[in-house]
């Protein structure tokens, strides 16, 4: 690990805070460099300043109370026993040295047990969102010094010993990341306070050339400018009505967009974070939180800024605008320079990270301490085990300082068995968001993954839990380029889903800031119009997002609680579902439309052009990409006959079985409006 005392004195920093750094003993420069270095400071910082920091923090995080984890004894990861039954370098004997990951919690947690979630939301329902967050954070960062003070000594004896390595201590979750053997997992288990001991898997991180690839960042107006262009969807799920009605833009909310490649357009750019704290690329930690230069976020992965890679060639979509297309749904801008405007809520800000679920720690920390209202993921993992129990923990932590979790419901119908077509993190209950999609006529996208799913850890026994919470479009989208420009039909999966639910989220909170998370979905789920099965099922959720009727029960929420009138804000169910409705109903009638076609490829060289509609294959009349895969797989592998019209004419082709270089997609007549 590069500049491994720096990394580890940051963490420090996040504990202590800032104003006691300068009586820190400079004590790195004292140890042999066998990466014991790190962890001996860690120890020596924690036990010099521990005392300043508890006098501090004291008073401010009585009412914060910690709970010790439920369950006998110290539980250690069954994955641990299978690894070391499995691992051998000759026959007959193990190979107990290999190097794993483990993930450590002490005793104390703000959440003991596995209900402790819903249970403590009655003791915070009455909090303002932003209030707590504050005190939170002073009672998890206390929390996790008193424990690491306890736990230093020992710690230290494991390190010499070489139980333990490359330790990261976390607060959002209290406890520690280390690099250990099999051994070493029984080493640990002496450690004071250690409770449970997770394995963590190894997660394939994107590789790149990295670059500083953000765009300059010129202001836009923030107020409605009816030159802009806005996409169906915004129309679709009644955003519109949300800026016209109420003036509601997005304004004051920071959405953070985890995923793994930000190739970012101008008006992307224009709705860009800046960390206040920060000097852009002049690699010094400004704002000493242990991370150089993250001023429009951070790529925990690399341990830089560097947000964007731009491979060489220029690779699929996946690789290069899908966490861009996320940021821009939620809250892409309109520009001078350019009329269109993507997002649901165009005034909010967005930042990019990079780093998953492996370095979820160190994100969600980020983001709290950034004050992020927003947390969108696109990514998914099946088959965690054990380790799903973790990554909850720091989700259900997370969410009492104030981050709203948002994901997606994945794209694993066709592919995965119910209950494991929701994975990690969209699986997780109560504090994660998930959108399962459809398309622009309502109807269910094929491979959107369905509900429920199943918890039945150690740690948490809610046995088939409902999921997703609500749906929203997932197919046939616009994409933005880089340089700006637009294709109208070009994207596709529940990657999409989820940030129309996040930058539904950022309006709700631009109403108002201190609207708390189990009430935020309480009022997404109530205000939803039902589009699938009447109530809820496990295909649509509880219906399609309507952002204007649950902006407007925040408005009446918050009138109530601060005393005024609320009678403007008053319900009006059957005419919303109605008027939603309306809106979602597409211009024309669908058609199977050519949306690109490959350069030099067969296809292209018998002028097929973007734009021309798929009539028929072998004869019959082909409606939709469904029909379309079908009658290709009819043809078991042998040439069809394909026609496809512009405008008034119509021409046949003949296309052999291997791929031709067309892109197809669903044109609903007006994408922009």
């Amino acid at each position: 690990m590069l500049n491994i005392w720096h990394d580890h004195e940051s963490r420090i920093q996040r504990f202590v805070g800032t104003r006691f750094l300068a009586t820190r003993p400079m004590v790195s420069a004292t140890f042999p460099k066998n990466g014991t270095t790190a962890g001996l400071a860690i120890t020596i910082l924690i036990i010099c300043l521990g005392p300043a920091f508890r006098m501090a923090a004291a008073n401010e995080t009585d009412s914060i109370s910690m709970e010790t984890v439920s369950g006998e004894g110290i539980w250690v990861d069954p994955k641990f026993s299978q690894l070391a039954r499995s691992a051998t370098t000759l026959p007959g004997r193990k190979n107990t040295q290999q190097l794993l990951t483990a993930k450590v919690w002490f005793d104390q947690q703000l959440l003991g047990s596995g209900d402790a979630y819903e249970r403590r939301v009655k003791q915070f329902s009455g909090s303002k969102r932003r209030s707590l967050r504050i005190e939170m954070i002073k009672a998890l960062q206390e929390a996790s010094r008193s424990s690491h003070q306890k736990a230093a000594n020992a710690l230290k004896t494991r390190q010499a010993a070489a139980a333990r390595s490359n330790m990261q201590p976390h607060w959002i979750i209290n406890g520690f990341t280390c690099t250990t053997t099999i051994d070493g997992v029984e080493k640990l288990k002496s450690v004071p306070g250690v409770k449970k001991i997770f394995h963590a898997p190894h997660f394939q991180q994107r590789k790149g050339n990295f670059q500083t690839a953000i765009p300059p960042t010129g202001e836009s107006n923030n107020e409605l400018n009816p030159r802009y262009k806005n996409p169906w969807y915004v129309r679709s799920l009644q955003a519109d009505r949300v800026w016209n009605d109420f003036k509601i833009r997005g304004d004051g909310t920071l959405n953070v967009i985890a995923d793994g490649n930000f190739a970012v357009s101008p008006n992307l750019a224009a709705s860009i974070y800046r960390n206040p704290g920060e000097i852009p690329d002049n690699r010094v930690d400004d704002d000493q939180n242990g991370y150089v230069d993250d001023v429009h976020g951070y790529n925990f992965t690399t341990h830089s800024n560097r947000l964007t890679v731009i491979p060489s060639p220029l690779s699929s979509f996946s690789r290069t605008l899908h966490g861009a297309m996320c940021a821009t749904i939620v809250c892409g801008k309109g520009t001078p320079e350019s009329t269109f405007e993507f997002g649901l809520a165009p005034n909010a800000k967005w930042a990019g990270v990079i780093g998953g679920l492996y370095q979820l720690e160190n994100a969600v920390e980020w983001a709290v301490l950034q004050k992020a209202d927003t947390y969108s993921m696109s990514f998914s993992h099946p088959k965690l085990g054990e380790y799903r129990s973790h990554v909850r923990k720091i989700f259900e932590h997370g969410s009492y300082c104030g981050l709203f979790f948002v994901s997606g419901a994945g794209n694993f119908a066709q592919t995965a068995r119910i209950p494991e077509q929701m994975r990690s993190p969209e699986d997780t209950p109560a504090v994660v968001f998930a959108a399962a999609g459809v398309q622009r006529d309502l109807t269910r996208t094929r491979f959107s993954s369905q509900g429920p799913v199943r918890w039945a850890t150690e740690h948490y026994q809610d046995g088939m839990v409902q999921k997703p919470e609500v749906c929203a479009f997932n197919q046939d989208l616009p994409c933005q380029l880089p340089d700006g420009k637009v294709i109208e039909v070009q994207i596709n999966g529940n990657s999409f889903a989820g940030p129309m639910f996040c930058g539904t989220i950022a309006l709700m909170l631009s109403a108002d800031p201190d609207l708390m998370p189990w009430d935020c979905r309480e009022i997404i789920i109530q205000t939803a119009t039902d589009v699938g099965e009447s109530g809820y099922d496990y295909q649509t959720g509880h219906g399609l997002i309507n952002c204007y009727t649950a902006v407007r029960e925040v408005l009446r929420r918050k009138a109530l609680r601060e005393g005024n009138t609320a009678s403007q804000f008053a319900s009006a169910i059957p005419r919303d579902t109605a008027e939603h409705l309306q809106a979602t109903r597409p211009p024309d009638k669908p058609a199977l439309t050519v949306i690109a076609v490959r350069p030099q490829s067969p296809a292209a060289s018998e002028g097929v052009m973007p734009g021309d509609r798929v009539i028929s294959i072998n004869g019959k009349i082909i409606a939709d990409r469904n029909e379309y895969d079908a009658a290709r797989q009819k043809a078991a592998g042998k040439p069809v006959v394909l026609v496809l019209a512009r405008g008034d004419r119509k021409k046949s082709y003949q296309v052999p079985p291997i791929a031709w270089g067309l892109s197809l997609g669903m044109r609903w007549g007006e994408v922009f409006k």
